[in-house]
């Protein structure tokens, strides 16, 4: 009888803070672990299998979903990879016809050729940041390490007149990494109108006034403008915003940015990337540089190939092969570079954009999916970029362990880089999270018991075609049924209790892995009160709630074998280890 009202009282405690709903409510982050073994996961070939398939016949057509796909003058290099194998999972390239007549460059495209990454590039940059000085700096003031700024910051009142002048004391590292200054787009070159016009008729026929003397740029852009040019131009720039008020995009700050960087090391940003990425990783195929020979590029006609951006390569002017990317987001994904720890905060969002399904980070282009059958949020990391005759598209899905690569050169460059990425990401992501649910289901589902029978405790783990994580049907603890539906003194007529990675782990040292799960406790045949404050998905109010001598009720451990596959579970606050029978 006491153990009873125990389990009935621990079982109202378990379901005390949930949320609402009647359908399960997922922790943001996976709802299985990564599958490790997509190579032999049917169902993901099958997924390569149509989007082969479906890239030949775009190629062929012209067509796509999406819009037009230019598969005469345009080429296109795409590398997708999981960490769990050494292989990559997908490789395709396209040489078009046009190649074939180029003056330069390669004829045939392959995993190592060499593109322009444009701004992706940005990305490049700020990881450079993380391995050469860490993120501890990321909230300083930009005037600390930029004396220019600071002296801008001192002649140039922007308290008193916050409409013409950028308040470079309140702008932080970590702002200009994320598009949050609130500065300008550019200084000289790209978009400056007097430079795209030129020659050009006279202006007020255009409906632009005449530009005094001191309103023209000293320097036509990228290499040609000097450190000194640059800064006295730019802060002659209005602000957009106030720093931290809305995302905008800025070239400009991805340059001071990378001027931060090297007064902090006192090494110069070329050095740096090549002693951070290139030689550690054996980049044989990328150059922050313009390269000493074109040999290995693609260079379809009107490239920007030889264009020297200068101190402004930090925020576009790269060049990058699928290979190396590949190489550069492994790394990314297995902290091999950086710490976990600043893995982590750096693959964050910075700030949310108007679209409901996109955010900012530094500088992560990040979109939101919602994948079948419930709607579970998957978040990615991207970067794009563009230069004249290149794009590029750089994806990294945390939540499984994988990433891709889209390198496109031609004069459709940047519509079949999106397009591209867009035709993978359909057909790849719902594919891996099916593939996880059957790694899942293969490794994990079975039924648990106590060595010790006497306990009478089990516990049973099922996967549900229609639901998220994996769900606890069963789960008896001294003879109590801890998910009873007929327990009055709860008030619980459908609990549900499902178990999601934590991604905490611990190596025992004997080829077996504790793996961290948290369970999730939801009524489902409770009511949903409805409105902007009772209808959102709020589980994670409720994680850690309840414990048991410092140990919370929700905390699982998995223990795996080296294949994978269970061997144990234990609910942690029951201080029992329950084995797979």
């Amino acid at each position: 009888m006491v153990s009873k009202i125990f389990g009935s009282c621990l079982l109202g405690f378990l379901f005390t803070n949930t949320a609402l709903a009647a359908t399960n409510c997922p922790l943001l982050g996976p709802d299985f672990p990564a599958p490790k073994n997509l190579s032999s996961s049917q169902t993901f070939q099958a997924a390569l299998t149509n989007l082969t398939q479906l890239l030949l016949q775009s190629i062929s057509s012209g067509n796509t979903t999406y819009g037009p796909l230019d598969a005469v003058k345009t080429s296109f290099s795409i590398e997708m990879f999981s960490i769990h194998e050494e292989r990559s999972l997908f490789s395709s390239q396209f040489s078009a016809p046009a190649l074939a007549t180029v003056p330069y460059g390669v004829k045939n495209v392959t995993a190592d050729t060499m593109f322009r990454i444009g701004s992706s590039t940005k990305l490049i940059s700020a990881y450079t940041f993380l391995i050469q000085a860490g993120d501890r700096k990321w909230n300083d003031p930009v005037t600390k390490y930029v004396p220019e700024l600071l002296e801008a910051a001192e002649a140039l009142n922007a308290t008193q007149d916050s409409i013409d002048y950028v308040a470079w004391e309140d702008v932080t590292l970590w702002e200009l990494a994320s598009h949050m200054a609130g500065v300008g787009r550019d200084y000289a070159g790209f978009g400056e109108l007097d430079g795209l016009l030129d020659p050009a008729p006279d202006p007020t026929a255009l409906g632009l006034p005449p530009l005094n003397a001191t309103e023209v740029a000293t320097c036509a852009g990228g290499s040609m403008c000097s450190r000194a040019q640059f800064f006295a131009g730019f802060t002659e720039r209005h602000p957009v915003f106030a720093p931290s008020t809305s995302p905008v995009y800025s070239n400009a700050a991805l340059q001071i940015f990378a001027y931060a960087l090297e007064n902090i090391t006192g090494i110069d940003m070329p050095t740096m990337v090549s002693n951070s990425l290139i030689t550690p990783l054996n980049l044989t195929h990328s150059s922050w540089t313009v390269p000493t020979s074109n040999a290995s590029g693609v260079l379809p006609e009107g490239n920007s190939w030889s264009l020297d951006l200068g101190d402004e390569t930090a925020a576009g002017g790269m060049y990058s092969s699928t290979s190396d990317m590949t190489k550069i987001a492994r790394s990314i994904l297995t902290s091999s570079l950086i710490s976990p720890a600043q893995t982590r905060r750096w693959m964050k969002p910075r700030s949310l954009l108007s679209a409901g399904n996109a955010a900012v980070g530094a500088p992560w282009e990040i979109y939101r999916l919602e994948l079948s059958p419930n709607d579970r949020v998957v978040d990615i990391y991207t970067k794009s970029g563009d230069l004249p005759g290149y794009s590029s598209v750089f994806v990294l899905a945390p939540d499984f362990d994988l990433g891709f690569t889209v390198l496109t050169a031609g004069p459709s460059a940047t519509t079949n880089s999106r397009i591209l990425g867009g035709l993978i990401s359909d057909a790849v992501f719902q594919a891996v999270e099916d593939a996880a649910r059957e790694e899942a289901e293969a490794n994990y589902v079975g039924t648990y018991e106590a060595a010790n029978k006497s306990l009478k405790s089990t516990i049973t783990i099922t996967i549900d075609p229609m639901k998220p994580g994996l769900g606890v049907t069963s789960w008896i603890s001294n003879g109590t049924d801890m998910l009873s539906p007929t327990v009055e003194a709860a008030g619980i007529a459908a609990p549900s209790a499902r178990l999601y990675p934590s991604g905490l782990k611990k190596d025992l040292g004997n080829g077996e892995t504790e793996v961290g799960f948290r369970a999730v406790f939801e009524n489902l045949n409770a009511g949903v009160i409805g409105g902007i404050f009772g209808s959102a998905c709020e589980t994670w109010f409720s994680v850690d709630s309840t414990y048991w001598g410092t140990v919370a009720t929700d905390e699982f451990l998995v223990t795996v074998g080296e294949d994978g596959k269970a061997k144990s579970v234990s609910p942690r606050a029951l201080r029992v280890e329950l084995v797979k029978s």
